[in-house]
């Protein structure tokens, strides 16, 4: 990449920025023409940092500021209303830094705009026009068409003053719960109003049950004990057309091919046009805040839908290149796998960012964010979110994807899964995800619960996954500063569902069997030190009938929740409720530090690869049992334990919870395949361990 000294003549281009501001643009614009524009070679003078980009809404006016440095001109195409033709072009006016504004008296709510921009063209003196929608738009006409002017107070439900954020002390005491909006009340069988299957509002929506009386929906989760909903994503993206309803929707999408960040999709609310997303989204955050779940908001700033002239490209009509890194090539860097990478080292980009996550958290009382690909973004930027959420809202959770992509930046400036230590940033734990399973991305491949060695690691990397100390699949665990940094899952939206995953690794096994290797899984994740992470409908047996990648999927028997299977599985639910209560009523499971873990949590020696044992000892973290013995059983056979003591079981192959089940005495069995949780008020030693028998 191309590196420039700052040189005095310069000074005399920030003259000319305020003196003449088509020379000075036409400057920039020959500066920046040679490839992408770097931090290193972009004036800092043009990075604008006051917070009101886009369109700022007053009773008595509308101002409109757009950053476009290199343009020569820019218009806006003004319109009535979604849909009309007529429109009246308002030229703006260049200012310092890059912006270029526009004040439009009276009251401007329920208008429509365009930028129309004039760029240098790629032959010398010729020019090119471009229409693009408000980078910054909190709202737009159906299908991303154009961007809508709006009062924000008038999407305030009742009772919004009141809503706030849902307390969280530290990382570890979240439960969180990946859901789609679509799926998760598009089904019949959810209960939810038919006009509102599918939506923000079906989501928000109390009493619903499925065809055998059973909690479906919001009062499912209130029920399931889960502290945070994290949905995926919610704002405006590419795919599908927003103005079909839920009995007619002829498309299907996840939602990571994003247009217009900080506006709503529209195609989960009932009218497309106009503020309706933005009202029924506040009514769904506050629905899930008044009982007592915070909302997690799935991010994609690592990639965007389109770039260069494409229909959906916003950032490339606005400023060329800037937004996005190239390769040794010139072409767009691709580790995203989408065709694209966003530029988050470069000022404007990072805060765009920062923009777009503190306006989530204040017009809408977003708990916490989760980055797709976080791998991709600086860890400047992502340290920086942080810090902006935390001083927003102290209980906010930021979490992501850490692998490991990056082409273009060297790999020790992005935030990677090695990055996150002691930033307070959390990120998923690809290790004990196989270490369970078996690799995510191999159908037939076997992990713990199917009877197999941790096979990333063996049993030593097990030990970190579970101590909350080791993120990572290679030879050596990744470093992991806090449990709260640590996000441990089985399952999710990508690959196999955990019970496709199953079915497809244990087929040899009946389906009871396979059933117990399930909730061992689930045991194992709630259980263990860190963050636990479930997906929608793993509680009852969720199948996505063996479709891995199921992103555009429209099949109503692949990605719609089936609530009847809760009915079906009611054993299988009722056992993940009792481990959630269970976590959620003894912090010995979220302690978060690790000298805390190492001096509270000691594994039973002996016991070979197939079973796992450990004692939560001496109250840790202020728990009010003594000592409490997990085990963890992944083999075909029944196994013991052999330690002193009298223990009242709590969780075992068929039932978890709070409430004593049953009194042992030490040694200890365990049923195969399955895990066992008691608890002890006595002293208690580690016995010589019976031979091994698998």
């Amino acid at each position: 990449m191309k590196t420039f000294c700052f040189r005095p003549w310069l000074w005399v281009r920030l003259f000319l920025n305020s003196v003449i501001p088509g020379l000075a643009a036409l400057s920039l614009a020959w500066h920046a023409c040679g490839g992408m524009a770097t931090e290193t070679h972009f004036l800092s003078s043009y990075c604008y940092p006051d917070n009101d980009l886009g369109a700022t809404w007053q009773p008595s006016r509308t101002c409109l500021k757009l950053w476009a440095p290199t343009a020569l001109a820019v218009s806006v195409k003004w319109f009535s209303d979604p849909v009309t033709s007529r429109f009246s072009l308002l030229p703006m006016t260049s200012q310092s830094n890059g912006i270029w504004f526009l004040n439009i008296e009276g009251n401007q709510a329920g208008s429509y705009y365009l930028y129309q921009i004039t760029l240098p063209g790629s032959i010398s003196g010729s020019v090119r026009i471009t229409e693009v929608n408000d980078p910054y738009a909190k709202g737009s006409s159906a299908n991303s068409g154009r961007t809508l002017v709006f009062n924000p107070a008038d999407t305030d439900p009742p009772g919004w003053v009141e809503d706030h954020f849902v307390g969280l002390r530290r990382n570890t005491d979240a439960i969180l719960y990946e859901a789609h909006v679509r799926d998760f009340t598009i089904n019949p069988q959810s209960g939810v109003n038919p006009e509102w299957r599918g939506r923000f509002l079906g989501f928000a929506q109390s009493g619903t049950v499925n065809s055998a009386g059973l909690a479906t929906g919001l009062d499912h989760l209130v029920e399931l004990g889960i502290t945070h909903v994290h949905l995926l994503p919610v704002f405006d993206y590419a795919g599908g057309d927003e103005r079909q309803g839920p009995g007619s929707y002829t498309w299907y999408d996840w939602g990571y091919d994003p247009v217009l960040y900080d506006n709503l999709e529209g195609s989960y609310s009932t009218q497309p046009n106009g503020t309706s997303r933005q009202a029924e989204f506040k009514k769904l955050i506050m629905a899930l805040h008044r009982r007592g779940i915070g909302v997690v908001l799935d991010v994609v700033f690592n990639h965007t839908d389109a770039v260069g002239d494409a229909p959906f490209s916003i950032f490339d009509k606005i400023y060329p290149g800037y937004f996005y890194r190239t390769d040794a090539a010139g072409h767009p860097a691709n580790a995203s796998g989408c065709g694209n990478e966003f530029a988050s080292e470069r000022p404007m980009a990072r805060k765009f960012i920062l923009d777009s996550i503190q306006y989530w958290m204040r017009e809408y009382h977003v708990d916490g964010f989760r980055f797709d690909l976080m791998g991709l973004l600086d860890k400047t930027t992502m340290k920086a979110v942080y810090q902006a959420a935390k001083a927003i809202n102290p209980s906010a959770i930021i979490y992501g994807e850490g692998w490991s992509m990056e082409q273009v930046l060297p790999p020790d400036q992005m935030m990677t899964q090695s990055a996150v230590q002691g930033t307070g940033v959390a990120a998923f734990n690809d290790g004990i995800r196989d270490n369970i399973k078996g690799d995510a991305g191999n159908a037939p491949a076997r992990g713990f619960i199917q009877g197999l060695a941790p096979p990333y690691g063996g049993m030593g990397m097990f030990y970190l996954n579970l101590k909350g100390q080791g993120t990572g699949r290679g030879p050596g665990a990744i470093p992991v500063f806090s449990p709260n940094e640590t996000i441990n899952y089985d399952s999710v939206h990508d690959d196999l569902c955990l019970w496709d995953k199953i079915a497809a690794s244990a087929a040899d096994q009946p389906e009871s069997i396979r059933e117990q290797m399930d909730k061992l899984a689930a045991g194992i994740i709630l259980t263990a030190q860190g963050v636990p992470f479930l997906h929608a409908g793993d509680e009852f047996l969720r199948s996505k009938q063996g479709v891995a990648n199921s992103y555009n999927n429209n099949d109503p028997d692949v990605n719609p929740i089936h609530w009847d299977l809760k009915t079906a599985h009611a054993g299988v639910f009722r056992f993940y409720r009792g481990l959630v209560a269970m976590r959620k009523a003894h912090p010995a499971f979220r302690m978060d530090q690790a000298a805390q873990v190492n001096a509270c949590m000691e594994f039973v020696p002996g016991l070979g690869d197939h079973l796992v044992a450990y004692v939560l000892k001496d109250h840790a973290n202020g728990d009010t049992w003594r000592n409490i013995l997990v085990v963890y059983n992944g083999s075909g056979v029944k196994r013991q334990v052999a330690i002193s003591g009298t223990w009242k079981v709590v969780a075992d192959a068929r039932d978890a919870g709070v409430d004593d089940l049953r009194t042992v005495f030490g040694p200890v069995s365990v049923e195969p395949f399955s895990l066992l949780v008691a608890h002890s008020a006595d002293s208690i030693s580690f016995l010589k361990q019976p031979p091994l028998t698998n």
